[in-house]
């Protein structure tokens, strides 16, 4: 469990932290504009900190080659980094839930902040939690063989170098329905799939800008969920997704649209669009469960948003890769959805229909 009197000086140095890299001079009310109506009124888009390329930090490089498990270690010599995880979730009910794990890490004057988010949603409501913390204040464990990654009480347990695995994580404040629990039996196999070239993923047409990114799409999700107050059975998939750097903008780039969808048991989509007020760079890949992963360029997707209210988020895409013979209407299903930990973000689960029917996660920022 967590030692009280920790929590609250970790609690304060994540606010700091965040604070040091992110300034948030803007208000709530500012942070929903849209980009468009924020470079009108010379408002800085907190999402521009990404952009920020001063530092002794390492670069990625395409002659860099990723091997496992040592990559699934933290990279200290580079500014940020994070481990994801999202799940699409169905109770023997038939209800649909849907969750969300992350663990970052980010570099500050040579100092190494760990913060974690994690949520779980049904159709219609989220409950949301953060954790953080430092080496130094010893709640915080990352290993590579058998991989481990623990912050305070949430906890990935491996039992080999990545799976199977055991993941818990949650959040109890006595608030009767309001308090939830994940527990999470994770399996499938050693595959991973290296975006980009090799996992040198670009991140703007013109500039040096890039990640080491590589995923793992086919992973099956046994467990069960504590929500509203009752604890229900879930079967469902997973995505994990591990990714670091240390330029992820740059300062015309306003924010990403990032998919990751499921098109058969045997076949996963991921599509991002970073958008920009010059130039959108757009990637994607289609990642075959034998291990296989085709590279798509922008010339080869098309993204279009199809509704969205003023000042809020997208509910509704299509996404089109005319020589895959896809055509995929894209819905939100809970615009509940919305992380508030720092900067704001949407991460949440979508279902399609079109070419293929399914369900993924949508992750939105920078509107």
């Amino acid at each position: 469990m967590k030692n009280e009197k920790g929590f609250k000086i970790t609690r304060l140095s994540y606010i700091r932290a965040f604070a040091l890299l992110f300034s948030v001079l803007i208000s709530s009310c500012e942070q929903n504009k849209s980009a468009t109506e924020a470079a009108k009124n010379n408002v800085k888009n907190p999402l521009h900190h990404l952009a920020d390329s001063h530092g002794n930090y390492a670069l990625p490089n395409k002659n860099n080659r990723l091997s496992f498990p040592k990559d699934h270690a933290p990279h200290k010599d580079y500014r940020q980094e994070w481990w994801y995880l999202t799940a699409n979730l169905i109770a023997e009910d038939g209800r649909k839930f849907a969750s969300q794990w992350t663990l970052f890490r980010v570099s500050i004057d040579g100092n190494h902040w760990y913060f974690a988010h994690a949520a779980l949603a049904d159709e219609k409501e989220q409950e949301s939690a953060f954790r953080n913390g430092r080496e130094e204040f010893a709640n915080i464990e990352i290993k590579n063989s058998p991989f481990i990654a623990n912050i305070d009480e949430w906890s990935w347990q491996s039992k080999q170098d990545f799976l199977p695995a055991k993941l818990s994580y949650g959040n109890f404040e006595g608030r009767k329905n309001k308090d939830w629990q994940v527990e999470f039996d994770l399996s499938g196999k050693q595959k991973f799939y290296l975006q980009g070239q090799q996992g040198f993923s670009q991140k703007h047409a013109q500039l040096a800008i890039a990640s080491h990114y590589y995923s793992q799409p086919f992973i099956d999700v046994s467990g069960r969920v504590l929500w509203q107050g009752q604890w229900v059975k879930v079967t469902g998939s997973a995505w994990f997704d591990r990714e670091w750097g240390s330029q992820m903008l740059a300062p015309d780039q306003q924010g990403w649209d990032w998919f990751s969808l499921r098109l058969t048991d045997d076949l996963a989509l991921m599509v991002y669009r970073i958008r920009s007020t010059q130039e959108d760079f757009v990637y994607g890949s289609i990642m075959h469960r034998d291990g296989r992963i085709e590279t798509l360029s922008n010339k080869q997707i098309g993204i279009r948003v199809e509704h969205q209210k003023e000042n809020t988020y997208p509910n509704r895409f299509n996404l089109v890769l005319p020589e895959h013979n896809i055509n995929l209407n894209i819905n939100i299903v809970n615009n509940k959805q919305v992380m508030r930990f720092g900067i704001e973000y949407f991460e949440g689960m979508v279902t399609f229909n079109g070419s293929h029917q399914g369900a993924g996660f949508v992750e939105m920022t920078g509107y």
